[in-house]
């Protein structure tokens, strides 16, 4: 079942589960940049941790708001934030965007009236340890840090993660 919200605060519009009656056209965009960063998460090149991290797809961001700037957005991306590991387990966080939608009109040949944008964020945890030298686990948030959504045009909504798996 599609599940479609609108937060009270803001009144933005939210998408979650995988059923969710996201446009096409944003939900390729996002997969655009998803599917080659899932092919380094869940297999990688390395069995080496360090090397893992260096290898993921995209822009870092330390958290702070001055290196905010430099996280260019428009055209759409991949933000990794949250970086830390130990000696066998990384932990990631990741923010995506679509980027802007193109003016076309939805599937269904009709004017296209929804958000400009979408966004998701979620975490993995790769463990680098044991017989099997990598095991990686997704951890679905429910929102993404508000520094990173502020770059994003005001219409632009959440999409959970699980709403661009398949």
């Amino acid at each position: 079942m599609a599940v479609v919200a609108v937060s009270l605060s803001g009144c933005r519009t939210e998408y979650h589960g995988y059923y969710a009656d996201i446009d096409g056209v944003l939900w390729r965009q996002v997969a655009g940049f998803k599917d080659p960063l899932s092919q380094g998460l869940y297999r990688p090149s390395t069995v080496e941790l360090m090397q893992y991290l260096d290898e993921l797809g995209g822009t870092r961001w330390d958290g702070t708001a001055s290196s905010l700037a430099d996280l260019q957005l428009e055209e759409g991306g991949v933000v990794l934030y949250d970086i830390s590991s130990t000696d066998s387990v990384a932990d990631v966080s990741f923010f995506i965007a679509s980027g802007p939608r193109p003016d076309v009109p939805s599937e269904e040949g009709f004017t296209y009236t929804g958000p400009s944008q979408v966004f998701t964020c979620y975490g993995i945890e790769a463990h680098f340890d044991g017989e099997d030298p990598h095991f990686a686990s997704r951890k679905v948030f429910e929102e993404c840090p508000s520094a990173l959504v502020a770059l994003l045009p005001e219409d632009a909504a959440f999409a959970s993660a699980e709403v661009f798996d398949g």
